[in-house]
């Protein structure tokens, strides 16, 4: 491991604390100079440590996303950080046919290929979080159900590391104060042979911290920030982390009366996308399926596993 590596390490066990010079390099075993250099280009990596010289070294806990947050954050469970990418999806697949084993995530700062929901492009901006969580098929007991369970986990972890109230937009799409900030889509595996799930690929997106301004023209007023215009009071690494240990651990649990406590589309008049047809409704329950249970002006009924319904905010 790196000296910067080793210091890094020793001021996050210490966070919060003001370490010297040579307590550090008497801990790691290296010179005071090493420390002073691994320190200034750790600073410069964007680690908010504070440096004294009368106290000494301070690190204070930021949204600092990296291999060694990462690490950290997500304890055995192993991820694999890629400061810019075309998909994590794309870096999941990669693995898995070199012969890695699921469980594992995939997390990156930057995405320029993200896609979404029926082939559509995904914007990345820059300060979101995206990550693709590969999980055994053999460890989900509903395949059917996965998005809806992803929904529940993503919900359920920015509720409690940022105390932000969120909702879910059937299927996949979660909400804050009116508009997007996560956007969910789900990929399985199938070995042809065997005609069972090998693995399922869960790919999300988490809208942290930005600007208006950086929102594209025709997403305005759509899409939002956990954080708009403030800086995060969560790191990336630790709502990856957080996410991805909820979603394993909510496989096989009671999670469909979850979402429906969640899903804010129940008991609201919708507007049904079909064909490329626009079709009123009203979304009047879900199903232990997670389908939405529709009713058109007509009086005609339908159970929907699929598609699009939009609603006014």
């Amino acid at each position: 491991m790196a000296v910067k590596d080793v210091v890094l390490d020793f001021l996050i066990r210490n966070e919060g604390k003001h370490v010297s010079g040579q307590m550090i390099s008497e801990g790691i075993g290296c010179s005071r100079m090493a420390v002073s250099k691994s320190v200034q280009s750790l600073i410069a990596d964007g680690y908010d440590i504070r440096a004294s010289k009368k106290l000494g070294y301070i690190y204070q806990s930021g949204d600092v996303l990296s291999e060694k947050t990462l690490a950290i954050a997500f304890g055995e469970l192993p991820v694999y950080y890629y400061p810019e990418t075309t998909s994590t999806f794309a870096e999941a697949r990669k693995l898995l046919a070199s012969g890695v084993k699921s469980p594992f995530c995939t997390v990156a700062a930057m995405q320029t290929g993200g896609r979404g929901r029926l082939g559509r492009s995904f914007f990345s901006p820059k300060g979101g979080l995206y990550l693709c969580l590969t999980m055994a098929g053999s460890s989900i007991t509903r395949p059917d159900m996965v998005t809806i369970s992803a929904a529940v986990a993503v919900s359920e972890s920015i509720e409690a590391l940022t105390g932000r109230k969120t909702a879910i937009k059937w299927v996949n799409d979660i909400y804050l104060d009116g508009r997007k900030i996560v956007g969910i889509l789900t990929e399985g595996i199938v070995n042809m042979e065997l005609g069972g799930l090998d693995e399922v690929i869960v790919g999300i997106g988490v809208n942290l911290s930005g600007t208006e301004d950086e929102i594209p023209e025709d997403l305005r007023g759509k899409m939002g920030f956990i954080y708009q215009d403030c800086p995060p009071a969560v790191s990336r690494a630790a709502l990856a982390a957080d996410i991805s240990k909820r979603l394993l651990d909510i496989q096989g649990t009671d999670f469909i009366s979850l979402y429906r406590e969640r899903c804010f589309v129940i008991g609201r008049e919708v507007t049904v996308i079909k064909a490329g047809k626009m079709i009123q409704a009203y979304a009047y329950g879900l199903d232990d399926a997670g389908h939405l249970l529709v009713r058109y002006t007509d009086g005609r009924e339908e159970v929907l596993s699929s598609g699009e319904v939009s609603l006014r905010i």
